[in-house]
């Protein structure tokens, strides 16, 4: 979340807009001031407030979920701040977390006012940015009958052939992981949602619509990052207001938003008319409905959506994180290629879904990639819809609420040494320990907004990192020395995260593991 004041200057706002924003300042707060409250008790503590525009210099613009954490440590485990007459309340403990927004889910399950999002980008079709109501538990349905727990076995075959190109892609151009990543995970998800076959190599109009797409929500950044998600009304100031780029840029990136969630489905819908449709949840969700119960068209669409924007973005950033871990790790690398070795064999086959829990270390090492390099390292925000207490603080009505996933996950009560990568931390006795917080707990979401693809999305990560390791090394790119050039943990700020592009050398294990990756791609 950057800096407003920043924010104004990126914009060039000029003297009348300037003014014009200024005179709505007074008016927000003097409507936030003679509010009545329904408690006495103080908000949670947090850096002091400066007049009407609040802690409007506060709001960090970089390492955003770093800085809250310090907050943390500085005010308490539930910090708060004020933007004009906007709450915000950030949670800093798994605690916290969990005795809101689980315990009390009936009403921090909300989503607050997003205005360059959703209103402005068009984003509106996407259930995570959805307010909570019927509309939402609509998809909810839809969501967790195609992803939960006993359903999910039935995509591995899709998971494993879509690998297997990936796994081609690296020893084809090495040097080209990072697009590899993303058009694998793409590949991935237009099959299942659509039944769309992606090209294996070269340009495809539908990786690159949904980079595009993904890509515009990066640049929006944070929700509170535009002046418009704190003064909504000036979604309506002309385009060709001065100042007025995000306006500019939003229906520009509205185009994309629009065309992501339409164009794919409605080939999928020509396709059925024509009686040419391959198997995928867009088709069966028109053909079938839901459990015998059909399903307007709208939702099956925005569904096919969710799973296109969340699947491809996510994991990949997910699976970036990893290449990136063992590049600057190689011990835990090596660790994890001996068991595989041992369990699987080197060079014998590759591994399958079924060797899972004979890899309790590769599994770790998973976790252990979760915990460090979150994708949301604040999830994205809840509202809190009644005026609510908590432990002697009052959190007001319609407050924005953050999860600092990243500081949850570097707790040390529960991850000693936090800024360590020790896969070993979730081991006991060769197995996975149950006494250690599963960082996947956390890392999708706590309480009713959790994650609906949390299996489907670990599952690929893991199929993934598995053979991957089975068969290639990955190492440091060195100079003309020969000395290795250490990519820095630089992570990119937005809802969804990731390292920032470093170079790396990708080359297989053995001549065995490159026969293993021909025969796995031309079996696909």
């Amino acid at each position: 979340m950057s800096s407003l004041a920043n924010n104004i200057m990126s914009l060039h706002v000029p003297l009348p807009t300037l003014t014009w924003l200024l005179a709505c300042i007074p008016i927000a707060c003097a409507i936030y001031f003679t509010r009545g409250r329904t408690s006495s008790l103080p908000v949670p503590p947090g850096p002091p407030p400066r007049g009407l525009l609040g802690n409007l210099h506060d709001i960090p613009s970089v390492d955003e979920a770093e800085t809250y954490a310090k907050w943390g440590q500085k005010y308490g485990p539930v910090v708060h701040y004020r933007v004009l007459n906007r709450h915000v309340v950030v949670l800093n403990t798994i605690e916290a977390a969990v005795d809101l927004l689980d315990r009390r889910s009936s009403i921090y399950s909300d989503r607050p006012r997003l205005p360059m999002l959703v209103e402005l980008m068009g984003w509106y079709w996407n259930m995570g940015l959805q307010p909570y109501g019927e509309t939402w538990r609509s998809s909810r349905r839809i969501m967790h009958n195609l992803l939960n727990v006993r359903v999910i076995e039935k995509y591995q075959d899709l998971q494993t052939r879509t690998n297997a190109a990936f796994l081609r892609a690296l020893l084809d151009a090495p040097s080209n992981f990072w697009a590899h990543i993303r058009r694998g995970q793409a590949a991935m998800i237009m099959a299942l949602a659509y039944g769309i076959p992606v090209a294996p190599q070269g340009d495809d109009p539908w990786v690159t619509l949904a980079e595009e797409s993904v890509e515009s929500i990066a640049k929006a950044g944070l929700p509170g990052t535009y002046m418009v998600d704190w003064i909504p009304l000036l979604r309506y100031i002309p385009d060709w207001f001065p100042g007025a780029t995000f306006k500019r840029n939003a229906r520009e990136w509205r185009k994309l938003s629009v065309r992501m969630v339409t164009a794919p489905f409605a080939r999928v819908q020509s396709e059925m008319r024509e009686g040419v449709a391959p198997p995928s949840i867009a088709a069966d969700l028109l053909q079938n409905g839901l459990q015998g119960t059909p399903v307007p068209v709208q939702l099956a669409r925005d569904a096919a959506g969710v799973f296109y924007v969340a699947g491809v973005d996510t994991t990949a950033s997910a699976l970036s994180s990893f290449f990136f871990a063992m590049t600057i790790f190689p011990e835990q690398q090596k660790k994890a290629q001996e068991e595989l070795d041992r369990v699987i064999g080197f060079g014998a086959r590759l591994p399958e879904f079924s060797d899972r829990g004979s890899l309790p270390y590769v599994d770790a090492l998973l976790l252990e990639v979760l915990r460090m390099f979150p994708v949301a390292p604040l999830n994205l925000p809840r509202r809190v819809m009644e005026e609510d207490e908590y432990n002697g603080m009052r959190i007001p009505k319609g407050a924005t609420v953050l999860t600092n996933i990243w500081a949850i996950l570097r707790d040390e009560r529960d991850y000693p040494n936090p800024e360590t990568f020790h896969p070993e931390r979730f081991l006991k006795d060769g197995e996975l320990n149950k006494e250690v917080r599963d960082p996947r707990t956390v890392h999708f979401g706590i309480g009713r907004r959790a994650c609906s693809g949390v299996h489907f999305a670990d599952a690929s990560m893991w199929i993934a990192i598995a053979t991957v390791l089975a068969c290639f090394n990955i190492a440091p790119v060195k100079n003309e020395r020969g000395e290795d050039l250490i990519p820095q943990a630089n992570m990119r700020s937005g809802l969804v995260t990731c390292p920032a592009k470093f170079n790396c050398t990708i080359t297989p294990r053995s001549d065995a593991a490159k026969d293993l990756v021909f025969a796995a791609s031309e079996q696909a």
